[in-house]
């Protein structure tokens, strides 16, 4: 198992996470991981469609992605881009995205709490694996 996956195992440990996955900017799936489905293994490519959106949305308003949170019926599923190295506060150029679904709105807060530790351990499996 990839040191990518186990950090895809470790986000599913947070309370309301359903679904996470890391995808490319070309909607390459690196890692994914589910308790519940519709995951995102096979969703890279609509992944990177709603990056791509909102990356222009952010330009168009002057400034770059941050988060994105789109609520669906199904819960709400969180884009946040991954810094280039564990501890930036800059994801800087976009070369991945942390995806999650969860359970409901409620959740959001939580794990918005947790992004910086879980970006960090992305953006550090990441590497290794690159």
């Amino acid at each position: 198992m990839s040191d990518l996956q186990r950090v895809m195992d470790d986000v599913l440990t947070v309370k309301g996470v359903l679904a996470v996955a890391v995808v490319d900017v070309g909607g390459e799936v690196l890692a994914a991981a589910e308790r519940e489905a519709p995951g995102f293994a096979n969703a890279g490519g609509l992944v990177a469609s709603a990056l791509s959106a909102s990356r222009v949305l952010g330009g168009f308003l002057g400034g770059g992605m941050e988060q994105t949170v789109i609520e669906y019926r199904g819960g709400p599923v969180v884009l946040s881009p991954v810094p280039r190295s564990p501890g930036a506060t800059d994801p800087g150029d976009v070369q991945m995205v942390l995806t999650l679904r969860l359970s409901s709105l409620a959740d959001v807060g939580r794990v918005r709490f947790q992004l910086p530790r879980l970006l960090a351990q992305v953006a550090a499996a990441g590497r290794q694996g690159a």
